[in-house]
């Protein structure tokens, strides 16, 4: 099949397209870990007789040779899926809501109005995205009001160390939102919650805040509950970290459909909202989705209560993960469980 050389120019290594091929599915099935895979392999040619000359020479060569061997993997995975959609096209009477995987989102007052999800969704997940009768299908579906369910939950063991050098170029698309949606929406969140609270709800008691069904005493009770629900709790130090963790969107059948870079020290809603935010940017106006999350009753409150999403908040229907959902309390349950 060939060799994939480690540099454009004067190359000192090159590796067999097939032997690249396997480490690229090998890692697709665990943790990618170049250093021990090339550690193992010159253990293994040293067995042979042969020996690298310098430290880590194996181990940059051809990570160099991976990585660039896996751009052009993806560049090519896009443009065969590109030259597809220009000789299909789409219905006339079936435009996109979103065209390419872009993170940029619509007007606040502005919802999308156009027929179903963009080329973006249905690539990452056709089950739940594709087809072009996914209103008719949902209506003869008398026991589920939504169109598609996501779930959205944060990992804390995703770190990147400060000071380590960027990451090598990647020209390929990513699921990954840009560094600006995320301060874009931060600076929303902290300049709504300056403003003064719209209602004076009180401190404590059995009040119900508007458009909420279970009182502001059952939601405390659950906000204490879950260190998820406290953004002033540290899960993970920023002086030695300069990303702190990931918060992932992903759909009913795990496919990742938008990726966050955390660089908090805590789990904070404005992750969560850009994904979402960022998620209806590639819906028709009239898609609704259920939405897992593990402190959903918090995050539904917030967003009644300041203001957050509101174009979006009629086709949302906020739940709590199963797994978490028992921690919770009892009229929390009630309502937020899926399956209730």
């Amino acid at each position: 099949m060939g060799y994939f050389p480690c540099a454009p120019l004067g190359p000192t290594l090159a590796v067999s397209l097939q032997l690249l091929s396997l480490v690229r599915q090998l890692f697709m099935q665990m943790p990618p870990n170049t250093s021990a895979w090339c550690e193992s392999f010159e253990a293994y040619l040293a067995v042979m007789g042969y020996r690298m000359d310098t430290k880590e020479c194996m181990c940059r060569r051809f990570s160099n040779a991976y990585h660039w061997y896996c751009i052009l993997e993806m560049s090519l995975d896009e443009h065969v899926q590109q030259q597809l959609q220009k000789s299909a096209g789409p219905p006339s009477d079936t435009p996109l809501a979103v065209s390419s995987p872009s993170h940029c989102c619509p007007d606040d007052n502005v919802s999308n109005s156009n027929m179903r999800p963009s080329e973006y969704l249905r690539q990452h997940c056709p089950s739940c995205f594709s087809g072009h009768s996914w209103q008719s299908n949902n209506n003869q579906q008398s026991s589920s009001d939504v169109d598609a369910i996501v779930c959205i939950d944060a990992c804390f063991t995703q770190k990147c160390r400060s000071g380590q050098t960027d990451d090598p170029v990647n020209p390929t698309a990513t699921v990954f939102l840009s560094p600006e949606d995320i301060h874009a929406m931060e600076c929303e969140v902290d300049g709504r919650r300056g403003q003064a609270s719209k209602r004076n709800l009180g401190e404590e008691g059995e009040v119900f805040e508007e458009g909420m069904k279970i009182t502001t005493s059952v939601l405390k009770g659950c906000n204490e509950s879950f260190t998820a629900a406290d953004e002033r709790c540290q899960k993970a130090s920023t002086q030695f970290f300069s990303d702190t963790g990931v918060m992932a969107l992903l759909c009913c059948h795990d496919h990742v459909i938008h990726l966050a870079n955390m660089t908090s020290a805590g789990e904070k809603q404005h992750y969560a909202l850009a994904l979402i935010k960022s998620l209806f940017s590639h819906l028709p106006g009239s898609f609704c989705i259920g939405l897992l999350y593990d402190i959903g009753c918090q995050l539904e409150q917030s967003c009644r209560k300041w203001g957050f999403l509101q174009p979006f908040l009629p086709h949302i229907s906020f739940a709590i993960s199963v797994f978490h959902a028992f921690g919770h309390q009892w009229p929390c349950q009630i309502i937020y469980h899926p399956q209730k």
